[in-house]
């Protein structure tokens, strides 16, 4: 038996008559964390929302047609510094990425920099960590150092 796609509510939310002001639609949920620097897909909010425990619900539809719109109520300072921090580790959006350019050349300004063979892998890694303040390791180290350093590698310990 398959279900009809308009009544599926994969999250349970509640539908409610007048939206509260302390909620956005996604329009305005979308620019709001742009603002903030999270960047999101617009289709992908809901999942996003959920993953990250932000309270949703539907508010009335006005008409017959297309889908009942989602609210977002809008995170605490402190809850959106824990997405922050959340999404800097994960390598497949926008801020990971650029954390990770970010400590490619950090990789790479820490090695030039070394004397012969006085730093390591997990030296190099220790001292990026440290620096930007994002986990690292000797594998992104040794990746980093292998494609772009290939010809000076017996520089390290």
């Amino acid at each position: 038996m398959t279900k009809n796609i308009k009544d599926t509510n994969p999250y349970d939310l509640k539908v409610l008559e007048n939206e509260p002001k302390d909620y956005l639609d996604t329009d305005d949920f979308s620019k709001f964390l742009k603002k903030k620097n999270i960047s999101v897909r617009e289709d992908n909010l809901p999942r996003f929302a959920d993953t990250h425990g932000i309270k949703m619900a539907r508010k009335k539809r006005e008409g017959s047609g297309g889908s009942v719109p989602t609210i977002y109520k809008i995170p605490i300072k402190a809850k959106l510094d824990e997405i922050k921090k959340s999404m800097s580790l994960n390598n497949n959006n926008a801020l990971g990425k650029e954390n990770l350019k970010n400590k490619e050349k950090k990789i790479l300004e820490i090695f030039d920099k070394a004397e012969n063979k006085k730093e390591s892998k997990s030296s190099i890694a220790d001292k990026v960590a440290k620096a930007l303040g994002v986990p690292c390791n000797r594998k992104l180290v040794r990746r980093v150092l292998k494609e772009k350093r290939s010809s000076k590698l017996s520089k390290l310990l």
